[in-house]
């Protein structure tokens, strides 16, 4: 097709290419990495030219990482290992090219295009150490030591996270003492944040415990959780904020198709999901479900899409333009069992189970999960 006259800029986001397009037209590929714009030569042939290479949309963002975990029998083993799957990861072991400031688990993870954070956790021994430590790693991380750069607002661990281009936020969670105390705090930090405390800006609307988040374009969502173990206890709902948030409370937008803890989410463009996850109770549910919210999800039931190879809870969750990965993970019933499992589906992931596609580094539960790929400024809804 010829170039044609200026119409005024549009901004074509999707694969295949624009069937009309008008001089200083802009198509991204999200399946390229690309940014194109719709020139002459100089012959003034028209032409997509490319101006944002791979490597400029985020140098991490051919990485996925998991930070931290726990074992927890006898020997209370908390990790500080980084490891690292390289996209679109199908097979193979997971590289530990480093470490957090220290051993924790179940740290909220939110990334920039540049720099991924684990806010946030805890150490399982006697001492129970509940942390408010804020770690960032630089991409594309591949050797080191996480950088200790701020704190929360207060110690906690198990909440969810999530981001927009500019802010991450912190959703939830709770603390370990002489009884479980659970919040609906919300926090944010303002890229690229390398020092001071993350801001208390909202709450969720109600207090737990979650594990769940994932954020679209325009919004950050938390998905089901808990306020400890009781069955009555453990929740469906999703909540959704408005970036760039800074005041009030989460709006209650739907609820998952059933009730659970300890789930992870992960996100493409188009899609949020929520993977795995349980019932802490007399029962012991684990569940392998993967349910599915469509952006901009402001009302009713997710989707119940698929499933896990295996039922666990607790997995480290990342995601690329193409693929979003579970990692790791527990059961907890008559014998516990850790994996290392690292499970994969291919947006926009619609139906069957998710593939087995190679294993972290050692058994482990609890990671915190973040990768360079940011939707916020690459992709829109």
């Amino acid at each position: 097709m010829e170039l044609k006259g200026i119409k005024g800029i549009d901004t074509f986001v999707q694969n295949t290419e624009p069937s009309t397009k008008y001089s200083g037209d802009v198509w991204i590929r999200p399946g390229k990495q690309s940014k194109l714009v719709w020139s002459r030569d100089k012959w003034n042939r028209p032409f997509w030219k490319d101006v944002v290479s791979k490597i400029l949309w985020g140098a991490g963002c051919e990485y996925g990482y998991v930070c931290g975990g726990l074992i927890y029998d006898e020997s209370y083993i908390n990790y500080s290992i980084i490891d690292r799957i390289t996209f679109p990861f199908d097979s193979g072991t997971a590289s530990h090219v480093g470490n957090l400031s220290g051993s924790r688990y179940s740290g909220v993870g939110c990334n920039s295009s540049n720099y991924g954070f684990s806010l946030g956790g805890h150490t399982y021994d006697s001492s129970h150490i509940n942390y408010s430590t804020i770690d960032r790693i630089t991409f594309p991380f591949d050797s080191g030591t996480a950088s200790h750069v701020g704190s929360l607002s207060g110690s906690r661990y198990v909440g969810a996270g999530c981001n927009s281009s500019n802010y991450g936020y912190s959703l939830g969670g709770k603390i370990y003492v002489s009884s479980t105390n659970n919040f609906s705090i919300i926090d944010r930090i303002t890229f690229p944040f390398d020092s001071g405390t993350a801001t208390y800006v909202g709450n969720l609307n109600g207090s737990r415990s979650v594990r769940a988040g994932c954020n679209s374009s325009n919004y950050g969502y938390s998905l089901g959780g808990s306020t400890h173990f009781s069955s009555s206890n453990h929740f469906s709902i999703i909540d959704r904020i408005t970036f760039p948030f800074d005041s009030g409370t989460a709006s209650h937008v739907g609820n998952l198709s059933g009730s659970r803890n300890h789930g992870v989410g992960c996100n493409s463009s188009n899609y949020g999901f929520s993977l795995g996850g349980d019932i802490q109770d007399s029962s012991h549910i684990n569940y392998s479900i993967i349910d599915r919210i469509t952006f901009p999800f402001d009302s009713g039931p997710a989707s119940h899409v698929g499933n896990l190879s295996g039922s666990r809870y607790n997995e480290a969750s990342c995601n690329s333009s193409n693929y979003s990965y579970s990692s790791g993970g527990k059961t907890y019933d008559s014998s516990t069992m850790y994996y290392s499992i690292i499970d994969r589906i291919t947006f926009p992931f619609d139906s069957g189970t998710a593939t087995h596609v190679g294993n972290l580094s050692g058994s482990r539960f609890s990671g915190t999960g973040v990768d360079g790929t940011d939707f916020c400024t690459l992709f829109v809804d």
